[in-house]
């Protein structure tokens, strides 16, 4: 297969994976960035799972970044939230080199309750 993002709303939760099944390139390859002060939300969830080797890196980037700022790093599935009301953007991925093998689902969801 190959590595693609997937994104939508289930059961009123938006979500933003990217599947990796495959090395990344130089790039490496990340879900889709969201920030939690465009959607009106103080906290986000983000998400690993799958059966999988390798290094998953959350990262964010404020307005005033150039590049991308690595958050933490991951080698085994887990659900944690994120805490941020500020114009950060956040995105979860694999980068160049990190993938040994398996199918990695790294994704951000929130859901909107009081719209």
């Amino acid at each position: 297969m190959a590595n693609r993002r997937q994104n939508g709303i289930v059961d009123m939760v938006n979500y933003h994976n990217a599947i990796i099944d495959t090395a990344p390139g130089a790039g490496g390859y990340w879900s889709s960035p969201v920030s939690s002060r465009d959607n009106r939300l103080d906290r986000m969830h983000f998400s690993i799972r799958g059966t999988w080797a390798g290094t998953v890196t959350l990262q964010f980037k404020r307005p005033e970044d150039a590049t991308w700022t690595d958050y933490d790093e991951y080698t085994e599935n887990t659900r944690e939230i994120i805490e941020d009301s500020s114009n950060t953007l956040w995105r979860i991925g694999v980068a160049n080199g990190d993938y040994t093998s398996g199918t990695i689902i790294a994704g951000i969801d929130f859901s909107r309750i009081n719209e």
